[in-house]
C-alpha cells in the first residue's frame, strides 16, 4: 500500500486527488530484506531490560510459541519501548500537575523529586488507547 503526501509533507486523505509525483512507493524487496537482516543482526547483540526468559514465559502463557530467539528479543524490545513511552508520558503529566514533593529548599531541574500517581499512569495509558479502571476499594 502506498501513501500520498500533499505539498506540506502531510499524508493526504483518500478523497484528495493523487498526483503521480506525490505517490510514495515501497522500497524494493531486496532493500527491505537487507534492512530486516540488519535489524536482526543488531538485535542479536543487544540485551533488553526485560530478560528473554520473562518474555518467553509471557508469550507462552498468551499462547504464542516460537523457537526463534530473535522473535523473543524483538518482542522484548517493543515491550521496553512501550514501557519507556508510558513512563515518560506519566512523568510529563506529573510535572504539569506539579507533582513534586515539597522540600524545605527549592530543588531545581534534575534535583527535584516527583511522586507519580496512578492518575498520571491512567492519563499516559489513555494516550496509548488503554483504559484503566481502579477498583472501588483502591486508595491512592
Amino acid at each position: 500500500m502506498s501513501e500520498t503526501r500533499n505539498t506540506n509533507g502531510n499524508i493526504s486523505s483518500p478523497s484528495e486527488p493523487i498526483e503521480d509525483d506525490e505517490v510514495i512507493h515501497s522500497p524494493p524487496a531486496s532493500e527491505t530484506y537487507e534492512q530486516v537482516e540488519d535489524l536482526l543482526e543488531k538485535v542479536e547483540t543487544y540485551n533488553p531490560v526485560i530478560p528473554d526468559g520473562v518474555t518467553e514465559s509471557i508469550l507462552q502463557s498468551a499462547g504464542f510459541e516460537s523457537t526463534n530467539p530473535e522473535i523473543t528479543r524483538l518482542v522484548s524490545l517493543v515491550a521496553q519501548k512501550f514501557i519507556s513511552d508510558i513512563s515518560y508520558e506519566a512523568l510529563q503529566h506529573c510535572k504539569m500537575r506539579g507533582g513534586g514533593k515539597d522540600e524545605k529548599k527549592k530543588a531545581s531541574g534534575r534535583d527535584r523529586k516527583y511522586a507519580m500517581t496512578t492518575e498520571d499512569l491512567v492519563v499516559a495509558l489513555s494516550d496509548q488507547g488503554l483504559t484503566v479502571k481502579k477498583p472501588p476499594y483502591y486508595a491512592n
